[in-house]
């Protein structure tokens, strides 16, 4: 079920509609992500957490940035640590913090950042 839901706009708030557009998940939410191994990131009040196919908040919004979970485990920063969280939202691992994402999602670290002077998989064109 969860592959089916997918997020919707209604107003300046997001909720989840089935595939045949019955709405599940009612428009509650600042902003939405996809569904990913049965969570889907929700942002509320400025902050990320993740909900299930109910609609329950299972991970409380907590988080200044979210991704997608894969692999049992979600990229996330809260404050100035970036790291993976797993489904009960523990941090699993942390990552320095001088650490950059590249355009693959990947994290890199500030010297290999410094090092190619602009993300990985970046054409150069971005304004920095």
């Amino acid at each position: 079920m969860a592959d089916q839901l997918s997020p919707f706009r209604e107003g300046s708030l997001w909720g989840f509609r089935e595939t045949t557009g019955k709405t599940v998940i009612s428009a509650q939410y600042d902003s939405a992500g996809s569904f990913s191994e049965g969570l889907a990131r929700v942002k509320v009040n400025g902050k990320w957490g993740f909900v299930n196919t109910l609609g329950e908040m299972v991970i409380s919004p907590q988080f200044d940035q979210a991704r997608f979970f894969q692999g049992g485990q979600a990229k996330v920063q809260q404050g100035t640590i970036w790291g993976y969280i797993d489904v009960k939202g523990f941090f699993v691992d942390k990552l320095e913090a001088g650490s950059f994402i590249d355009k693959s999602g990947a994290f890199i670290s500030e010297q290999e950042y410094q090092k190619w002077g602009k993300p990985p998989g970046s054409n150069g064109n971005e304004q920095t």
